[in-house]
C-alpha cells in the first residue's frame, strides 16, 4: 500500500496561469509526472496580454472564446505586490521594471515569467495546445486497481492535429475570469449600437466623444469609468445599487461627465437607454462590466460536475468533487481571497492527497459537508452565484492547516484589509496614495517572507523605495506647489521652505520696493515678485491650469481670459487649498545654505544626503536641517540681468530694472528711455505714453512686429531706437545710430537671471551665462541626481503643465517607480543636447528656450504624463500669433478663437465635477 500511494502519477494539469503554474511546481514536488497544457504561446493565464481583440465575439456569446485574457492595458494592481506573491517567492521590486506598489499588469505577467524561470517549470507546459475534452476513460479499460482514470483530448491550435492521452489524475486550472456573464435586460438583442463586454475593452480611444454606458460597479466597471472620462462625452454607470462607497462618491462628484444611474429597464433598436427610474439616454456604446461565468466546456463527468448559476459543484471545499477525488481537482475556484498564497495551499493539498500523504474524508463525508456548506449558505442569504465567494482570513488559514501549509501572516492580512478600505475611501488614488501603511512596509519587509535568500539584495531596494524619504522643496510659487503635491501623491514627507509670508512666488505681488536696490545689484534682494501693478497674462487663462485643476471663471473675481496678475494669484491659493499644501510650507524663511552633506556623516547606503540652513526672517534665527533629496524651485524672474553700456555707472540720473517697477505715475512728465521690447518692456512702454513727455523704446534689432508697429504709429510720444552707445553723466544718451536724447529715467526691461546663491554643489552645477548645468533634460544634474532636481528652468513653455510633468517625473524617480539612466549616459545626453544647440547657432544664454511642443509632449512620456491637448497648443499659438500683429488689444480681442474655445470648454480639462458651474 505505501509502495502505491507514494509512486509517481500522471498528472495533467489544465491551463499555465498562476494556478496552474503552482500546481506543478507543487505536484513535482511530490514525485508526479505533469504535464502542463497551455492553449497561448506562454505563461500567464489572464496576466498575459492580449491586445488584439478584433477576431473575438465583442459579447462573449460564442462559446469557444479566442482570446483567453481579459485584461485592459491600463489596468494596475488592485492589491498591493506584497500581498500578492507565493510564500516561498515574493513579489520584490526590479530595477528598471514597473517599481509601483500597485504596477500595472504586466509586472505581475513578468513576476510570473520570474516564477517560472526559478522553479524550471518550463519544461512541464505544452504551449498552443487547446484541451478540447477531459473524460472518465470507460471503467472496462480500468486496471487492476480500479481507480479512475481521465481522457485528455487537446489540438494542436497552429496545426490542428488532436492528440488524446490518459491520465491518472487531472488538476483543472484554467481560471474564470474570460467568460463574460451578462446581464438579462429587455430590447438587449434588437439594440443595433455597439455593445461589448469589458472582456474586450483595452483602451479608451475608439469610445472618443461618445456617450458610454457603463453597466456594472466592480473593479473593473470603476476602472474603465474613470479611463473613459477623459476621452468620452459622457458616462454614465448603470448600477444595481445607488448606495455607493465613498471613493465612487468622489469620483463621480469630481467629473462632470460621469453620472451614476439605477439598473436599465429597457434597451430600444433607436439607440434610447431607459433606466428603471424613468430616466433615458440615447448612447453610442454599452460596455457590460458585468464579470465572468464559471466555463468548463471540456470537461464530461456524466453529470457528476456541473456549473449551476455559478456555483461549480459539489465541490469539497471548493477543490475535490467527492465521487471523483482525488483524480480530479479544481485549483483557483474560490473569490475574495488573497489569491497567490491560496493557490499555493489548494495546490499543495492536491498534491500531498495524490502522493498519499494526506487522506480524504469518505465521499459520504464530503459530500454531507459540501450540503451544509451550501444549507448555511442559503441561511445567510447568500445567493447561489456567490457560492465560492469566500472574504475569510480564518477560513483560509484553516484550508491550509490540510497539508500544513502556514497561516496568512498577520501584515498580509492588514495590508490586503487597509487596501481594501483605502480603495473604499479613495478610489482614484488608493494605488499611489497609501501613507498609513509605511510602519506595516517596514514590518513586512524585515519578515521572513522577504528576508529568505536569494533575495536578499532585493530587499534594499524595495526597503528604499517604498521608504518615505525626506524632502526639501525650497520655493512656494508655482513650481514648488506642484511639487510639494506630487512627492506627497508618493508618500514622502516634504517641508516646503517660502521666503515670504504667503504662497504665490512672482504672483505674490509686493507694491512697496523701497527698500530694494533699484537695479537689484545688492545681494539678497529683499524683493521676489516683479509683477507690475498693471501686468496681465499674457497667455490666456485656459492654457495656464494644471492638468487636474483648470483656470476657472470665477463669479465676482476678475473674470476676462487674460486676468491680472492677482487673479492668477488667487488661482494658486485655491489650488493650495484644495490640494491642503499650506501645512507642509514653513513661511518667512530664507535658504542661505544647501550643501553636501559630509561623506563621513552617510549611512550605510551610502546615498547623498542635504544639509540645508535656513533664516526665519522675523527672528533670525537660523536653523540646519538634513534632507535624502532637495528639489529647487524658487523661479527665475527675481534677479535682474543688466546690459553692459559705456558710461553706465557714470550715468546720475535715475536708472532703475524693471524688477521695481510698479506704476507709471512716478514717470510723470519725464523723459523716459526703456530698454528693451520683451513682453514687459512693451507692456511698460504702452503704460508710461500716457503720463511720461517722452518715451524712448531702445531695442536690439529695429525689425519689429507688426503689433508693435502700430503701437508706435498711435502715439506721437512713443519712439523706437536702436540700441544704447554710451550714457554720460549729465542725462545725454547716445544710440549707436548717433541720435542723442537727454532722459531723467532709464528702465532696462532686459530680462533676469538664474540665481542659485544658496546652492554649494563645490562646482558641480553651475549658472554660466545663463545655463544652469549640466541638467539632464533641464531637471537632474547627472552626478547628484535624483538627490538634486530642479523644477522651472525651462522657458518658452506652457508653464504650469510642464511643471506639473516636472514635480511628477521627480516625485516617481525618487520613490523608485521611474529610474534614470546612468550618470554617464545622462551627462552625454547634456552634452549632446549642447553641441546641437551650438550647431543650430542659439546663444548659450538660451539654453533653457524651448518652444517646442514635441519636446514637452516627450518629456511628458517618461512618467506617463498626458500630453498637451491639440486645443491647448492651438490656443497658445493662436495668442502668441494675435499678439505679434495686435499688441495693444491682443488680450480683449481674440473673437478668431471662439470655435476653438468651445472645444476646450466641453473638453475633459474643462468638465471635471466641481468645476462645471464655473466654466462660461
Amino acid at each position: 500500500m505505501v509502495s502505491e500511494n507514494l509512486s509517481s502519477k500522471n498528472i495533467c494539469v489544465i491551463g499555465a496561469g498562476p494556478s496552474g503554474l503552482v500546481s506543478a511546481r507543487e505536484l513535482r514536488k511530490e514525485g508526479h509526472s505533469v504535464l502542463v497544457l497551455e492553449q497561448n504561446h506562454d505563461i500567464g493565464g489572464q496576466w498575459l496580454y492580449q491586445s488584439n481583440v478584433e477576431d473575438e465575439d465583442s459579447m462573449g456569446k460564442k462559446s469557444a472564446l479566442k482570446i483567453h485574457s481579459s485584461v485592459y492595458n491600463s489596468l494596475r494592481l488592485a492589491s498591493p505586490r506584497e500581498i500578492m506573491g507565493f510564500t516561498d517567492f515574493p513579489f520584490i521590486v526590479k530595477k528598471g521594471r514597473d517599481m509601483r506598489r500597485f504596477p500595472s499588469h504586466y509586472e505581475m505577467f513578468l513576476y510570473l515569467q520570474d516564477f517560472c524561470t526559478w522553479f524550471e517549470l518550463r519544461e512541464m507546459i505544452r504551449f498552443n495546445t487547446r484541451v478540447e475534452y477531459v473524460g472518465i476513460v470507460d471503467s472496462s479499460k480500468f486496471d487492476i486497481d480500479r481507480r479512475i482514470r481521465w481522457a485528455v483530448k487537446s489540438k494542436e491550435i497552429e496545426t490542428g492535429i488532436v492528440s488524446e492521452e490518459i491520465f491518472d489524475a487531472v488538476v483543472v486550472a484554467n481560471g474564470h475570469y474570460s467568460m463574460p456573464r451578462l446581464p438579462i435586460i429587455k430590447g438587449m438583442d434588437l439594440w443595433r449600437r455597439k455593445q461589448l463586454h469589458s472582456h474586450v475593452y483595452r483602451v479608451p480611444q475608439p469610445f472618443s466623444n461618445e456617450i458610454v454606458v457603463v453597466v456594472g460597479s466592480s473593479r473593473s466597471g470603476q476602472d474603465i469609468s474613470m479611463e473613459l472620462v477623459n476621452v468620452a462625452k459622457e458616462v454614465h454607470l448603470s448600477v444595481k445599487s445607488l448606495e455607493i462607497s465613498e471613493g465612487l462618491s468622489k469620483v463621480i462628484a469630481k467629473y462632470q461627465n460621469l453620472h451614476l444611474q439605477p439598473q436599465i429597464d429597457t434597451l430600444y433598436e433607436d439607440g434610447r437607454v431607459l433606466f428603471v427610474d424613468g430616466t433615458f439616454i440615447i448612447a453610442d456604446t454599452i460596455i457590460y462590466c458585468t464579470g465572468y461565468a464559471y466555463s468548463l466546456p471540456f470537461l464530461d463527468t456524466k453529470g457528476i460536475v456541473t456549473v449551476d448559476d455559478d456555483r461549480v459543484g459539489p465541490l469539497y471545499e471548493h477543490t475535490f468533487p467527492p465521487s471523483l477525488a482525488p483524480s480530479l481537482s479544481f485549483v483557483g475556484i474560490p473569490k475574495k481571497i488573497i489569491v497567490f498564497p491560496f493557490f499555493e495551499s489548494q495546490a499543495k493539498w492536491i498534491a500531498q492527497v495524490l502522493s498519499g500523504k494526506r487522506t480524504l474524508p469518505s465521499c459520504e463525508e464530503m459530500m454531507k459537508a459540501v450540503k451544509e456548506y451550501y444549507h448555511f449558505r442559503d441561511l445567510a442569504g447568500i445567493s447561489k452565484h456567490n457560492t465560492h465567494d469566500i472574504a475569510n482570513f480564518e477560513y483560509c488559514d484553516k484550508y491550509g492547516d490540510r497539508c500544513a501549509f502556514p497561516h496568512l501572516e498577520e501584515w498580509r492580512k492588514e495590508l490586503c484589509s487597509s487596501s481594501l478600505l483605502n480603495s473604499e475611501m479613495n478610489l482614484e488614488t488608493f494605488r499611489d496614495s497609501w501613507d498609513d501603511d509605511l510602519q506595516l512596509l517596514q514590518e513586512v519587509h524585515q519578515s521572513p517572507h522577504f528576508t529568505q535568500q536569494g533575495y536578499e539584495s532585493n530587499l534594499a531596494m524595495v526597503s528604499e523605495n517604498l521608504s518615505s524619504k525626506n524632502i526639501c522643496v525650497i520655493g512656494a510659487g508655482p513650481s514648488g506647489l506642484v511639487s510639494a503635491r506630487e512627492l506627497r501623491k508618493e508618500g514622502h514627507s516634504i517641508l516646503v521652505l517660502e521666503q515670504n509670508h504667503d504662497i504665490g512666488g512672482q504672483w505674490l505681488y509686493q507694491s512697496n520696493v523701497e527698500d530694494e536696490d533699484s537695479m537689484g545689484k545688492k545681494t539678497p534682494l529683499k524683493i521676489h515678485s516683479s509683477v507690475y501693478n498693471s501686468l496681465r497674462l499674457a497667455s490666456s487663462r485656459e492654457i495656464m491650469g494644471f492638468t487636474d485643476f483648470p483656470f476657472i471663471v470665477k463669479k465676482g473675481r476678475d473674470m476676462r481670459r487674460f486676468p491680472s496678475h492677482n487673479e492668477l494669484f488667487l488661482y494658486l491659493q485655491d489650488f493650495c487649498s484644495w490640494f491642503e499644501l499650506r501645512e507642509m510650507i514653513r513661511f518667512n524663511t530664507r535658504v542661505e545654505y544647501v550643501g553636501i552633506v559630509d561623506s563621513s556623516e552617510f549611512d550605510i547606503d551610502r546615498r547623498i544626503r542635504w544639509v540645508v540652513r535656513s533664516k526665519e526672517i522675523e527672528t533670525g534665527i537660523v536653523s540646519e536641517e538634513i534632507f535624502d533629496a532637495v528639489v529647487v524651485a524658487n523661479g527665475h524672474y527675481s534677479m535682474p540681468r543688466l546690459p553692459i553700456i559705456k558710461g553706465m555707472d557714470l550715468w546720475r540720473r535715475r536708472q532703475l530694472h524693471s524688477h521695481v517697477y510698479r506704476v507709471s505715475q512716478p514717470f510723470s512728465n519725464e523723459i523716459v528711455v526703456v530698454v528693451g521690447n520683451s513682453t514687459s518692456g512693451q507692456d511698460i512702454s504702452m503704460e508710461l505714453v500716457n503720463v511720461a513727455k517722452e518715451v524712448h523704446l531702445s531695442t536690439k534689432s529695429l525689425e519689429i512686429s507688426e503689433g508693435l508697429s502700430k503701437v508706435i504709429a498711435k502715439y506721437q510720444n512713443l519712439h523706437l531706437q536702436p540700441q544704447i552707445d554710451t550714457l554720460y553723466e549729465d542725462g545725454r544718451v547716445l544710440f549707436v545710430d548717433g541720435t542723442i536724447i537727454t532722459a531723467d529715467t532709464i528702465i532696462y526691461c532686459t530680462g533676469y537671471a538664474y540665481s542659485l546663491p544658496f546652492l554649494d554643489t563645490k562646482g558641480i552645477v553651475t549658472v554660466d551665462d545663463d545655463r544652469v548645468g549640466p541638467l539632464y533634460e533641464h531637471t537632474f544634474p547627472p552626478s547628484l541626481a535624483p538627490s538634486l532636481s530642479f523644477v522651472g528652468i525651462p522657458k518658452k513653455i506652457i508653464g504650469f503643465p510642464f511643471f506639473e510633468s516636472q514635480a511628477k517625473w521627480i516625485a516617481q524617480v525618487l520613490s523608485g517607480k521611474r529610474t534614470l539612466p546612468s550618470c554617464e549616459e545622462m551627462m552625454k545626453a547634456v552634452k549632446e543636447y549642447y553641441h546641437l544647440r551650438d550647431l543650430a547657432g542659439i546663444p548659450k544664454h538660451n539654453t533653457h528656450d524651448i518652444a517646442n511642443f514635441e519636446y514637452c509632449d516627450k518629456y511628458g512620456d517618461r512618467c506617463a504624463f498626458p500630453h498637451l491637448e491639440e486645443w491647448r497648443k492651438e490656443l497658445c499659438s493662436s495668442s502668441l500669433l494675435n499678439a505679434e500683429v495686435n499688441l495693444e488689444t491682443f488680450r480683449d480681442s481674440w473673437d478668431d478663437d471662439l470655435q476653438l474655445l468651445q472645444e476646450a470648454h466641453q473638453s475633459p480639462h474643462f468638465t471635471q465635477q466641481g468645476y462645471e458651474s464655473n466654466v462660461i
